[in-house]
C-alpha cells in the first residue's frame, strides 16, 4: 500500500511539471514592424529602428 501511494505521488508530481512546460511553450515571441511600413509587411523579432526611415519599430498586435 505504501509503494502504491508513493508511486501515485510521483506520477502527480511528474504530470504537474509537464503541464507547466506546455504552458510556457504557448507564449509567442513579439514581432515588430515600422509604423510607416517602409519595407511593406517586413517584420523583425527585436525592437529597434527602421532601416529606411529611422523610426522606432512598434510591436505588431496579433
Amino acid at each position: 500500500m505504501r509503494t502504491l501511494l508513493s508511486s501515485l505521488s510521483i506520477a502527480f508530481i511528474m504530470l504537474g511539471s509537464l503541464s507547466s512546460c506546455s504552458n510556457s511553450a504557448k507564449t509567442e515571441a513579439a514581432v515588430y514592424q515600422c509604423p510607416m511600413k517602409c519595407e511593406g509587411e517586413k517584420t523583425y523579432d527585436k525592437a529597434g529602428n527602421c532601416a529606411v526611415c529611422g523610426m522606432a519599430l512598434v510591436e505588431v498586435k496579433k
